[in-house]
Parts: C-alpha cells; sequence; structure tokens
C-alpha cells in the first residue's frame, strides 16, 4: 500500500490532477488576455502568473504519484511511464520559469528579463500534456481501476497538494521531493515568500 494513500471515499493524487489541468487551462486563457502595456496588464499578468507556477507545482506533484502508482498495474504500465517521462522532461522548464519570477514582484516580471518567452513555450507544452491527460490518461486509469484501487495506490489529494516545491531538481526527482516533512516545509516557505493565495 502506498504510504498517505487516500481513503477509497477521499480525494487522490488523480482527482487533483485533473483538478489542476482544469484550473490551469482556464489560467492560461485568462493570461493571454492581459498581455497589454497598461499598468493594470501587467499587474493582472504577474498575479495570474505566478499562480500558473504554483499550480503547475501542485501538477507536478500529483502528476508523479499518479505515474508512480499505475506504472504498478499491467494495462497502465506504459500510461505511467509515458507520464512520468512528459514529468521529468518539463522539469527544466518548470525550474527556470521557477527561478525567472522568484522573488520577482509581479509587476516587474517581463522587464528587465525575458520572462514571457520560456513562460510561453511551458504553457505550450503543458498544455499539449494536459489534454492528453484530460482526454486520454485519466478516463483510462479511471475505467481500469476501482475507486478502491485508486484508493490504495495513489495519494491523497491533500498530500500532493502539501508537498508541491516550486523549486525542482532539474535532472529528476531528489530526495528531499520524497521526504514528507521536508517537501512540505519547502513548498509552505515557497508560498510564504513568493506567490499569491490562489484566486481561481
Amino acid at each position: 500500500m502506498m504510504r498517505h494513500a487516500a481513503t477509497a471515499r477521499g480525494r487522490t493524487s488523480l482527482d487533483q490532477l485533473q483538478s489542476e489541468n482544469l484550473v490551469l487551462r482556464d489560467l492560461f486563457e485568462r493570461i493571454d488576455s492581459c498581455r497589454g502595456p497598461s499598468v493594470e496588464d501587467r499587474y493582472e499578468y504577474g498575479i495570474l502568473a505566478k499562480q500558473v507556477i504554483q499550480h503547475l507545482a501542485i501538477r507536478q506533484s500529483s502528476l508523479m504519484n499518479v505515474a508512480a502508482g499505475v506504472s504498478q498495474i499491467p494495462p497502465l504500465c506504459s500510461t505511467g511511464v509515458r507520464m512520468l517521462d512528459r514529468g521529468t522532461d518539463r522539469r527544466r522548464a518548470y525550474d527556470e520559469v521557477g527561478d525567472i519570477a522568484r522573488n520577482v514582484p509581479v509587476m516587474s516580471l517581463n522587464i528587465g528579463q525575458d520572462f514571457d518567452g520560456p513562460f510561453t513555450a511551458l504553457i505550450r507544452a503543458a498544455s499539449s500534456e494536459m489534454e492528453w491527460e484530460l482526454a486520454d490518461a485519466i478516463p483510462l486509469i479511471r475505467r481500469t481501476l476501482s475507486p478502491q484501487d485508486l484508493g490504495t495506490l495513489l495519494g491523497s489529494a491533500r498530500y500532493v497538494q502539501r508537498h508541491a516545491p516550486t523549486k525542482l531538481s532539474r535532472t529528476g526527482p531528489r530526495w528531499y521531493e520524497r521526504a514528507p516533512v521536508i517537501s512540505h516545509v519547502l513548498t509552505m516557505y515557497d508560498r510564504l515568500r513568493d506567490f499569491p493565495a490562489r484566486r481561481s
């Protein structure tokens, strides 16, 4: 049984992955409408960009948890491997965008540095992956596994939310991402220090 597994009636990391993908899809649409030069546009863009980074971190945590769980099941092994590979490939882009934005006021994200270029590239790549997950991978997992199996194999939604630091090793998950206390402290530090409260 996976440590920090969800109960059969509780929300799992799969539920959280689906939820984060839907939230991010909405944020991506909203951020496209506020790329203008006005003060209001720059402020809204900065707030939304910080929210996107935070939601991407939770999505990454959920994705890795789901991939690890379903890879153990023969009919879902290839789906789990694809999720794991995509999540690992994307870490460098997540970390680059997070580093550029870290400790930068929301009004100044794209001043004196190219934030929007890497950020837009990351949105494009994440959008393609999210659509595959929403259309194919998540429905397949739900068809294959019962709620009881999901509750046993996967972590809880609360766990992946609380263990989603925005600072990631670019080469793959490191020991501190798997250490519950340390990853939770890093996640809380990120949110208190740099990222505004989510409004979505």
